[in-house]
């Protein structure tokens, strides 16, 4: 069964650990007990680091958007995280993880509109915005729970989404950025809890597939055959 990734190590609570690739003994990489905070910051470095070299003007993976629309959604996500993050509280998450993801679809006008709004200002550079939350990312309380857009989760659920936004809009630049593979494990594990919920009997098959095609269909990008089509993609 998926498991939520990026809990505190409990000899250091709400405190990062120094980045690691967690990996089983078969070497690929173990989401669960990875540190959501790094890779997250990680994927996010990478991202900026290609910014400089790619034609803003061509055409994404995402469909009908360029690469500087997907750029410009991914630019203001490290701000709604900062932002987010300053709602910390102890209260009661009400939100999962599976129901966040699969909830994203009912905002894709919002997201939509807002991407365009960013391309057209040009807002596409996320080394800065990047340098001004690393610090606040890296130290975020895992535990704690926070107020978004769909309802209140806790900060490590919430911190996965991102981290599946950064490696599926990441693939969609062409060329695509090669994801940090901790960052790449987290996303994979946690459309696999979505698909858990929505069709439970596929998640062995699901699990089967190479990481990156199964992200690739999870999402849409690509195109599921056989008993996977009907319920692909289960992230819109």
């Amino acid at each position: 069964m998926p498991r939520t990734p990026g809990r505190p190590d409990a000899r250091t609570p709400g405190r990062p650990r120094p980045y690691q690739i967690p990996r089983w003994q078969n070497g690929s990489v173990d989401p669960v007990v990875a540190d959501v905070r790094f890779a997250l910051v990680r994927q996010w470095e990478l991202i900026s680091e290609v910014v400089d070299a790619i034609d803003l003007a061509a055409a994404s993976r995402c469909n009908g958007w360029t690469n500087r629309e997907v750029l410009a959604h991914l630019y203001v996500q490290p701000h709604l995280v900062e932002k987010f993050l300053g709602t910390a509280s102890v209260r009661q998450a009400h939100v999962r993880l599976s129901e966040n993801l699969a909830g994203a679809k009912s905002f894709s006008e919002l997201i939509n509109d807002s991407a365009r709004k960013g391309a057209i200002l040009n807002k596409v550079e996320l080394r800065s915005p990047l340098a001004a939350v690393r610090d606040v990312v890296l130290a975020a309380p895992l535990d704690a729970t926070i107020t978004t857009l769909q309802g209140e989760i806790s900060v490590s659920d919430y911190l996965v989404t991102r981290c599946v936004e950064a490696v599926v809009h990441g693939s969609d630049l062409v060329p695509p950025v090669t994801p940090d593979p901790v960052a790449e494990a987290v996303t994979s594990n946690a459309l696999l809890q979505v698909l858990e919920v929505s069709a439970p009997q596929l998640v062995e098959e699901a699990q089967a597939l190479p990481t990156d095609r199964w992200i690739g269909l999870a999402t849409g990008r690509a195109k599921a055959t056989g008993s996977l089509a009907e319920a692909m993609p289960v992230m819109a």
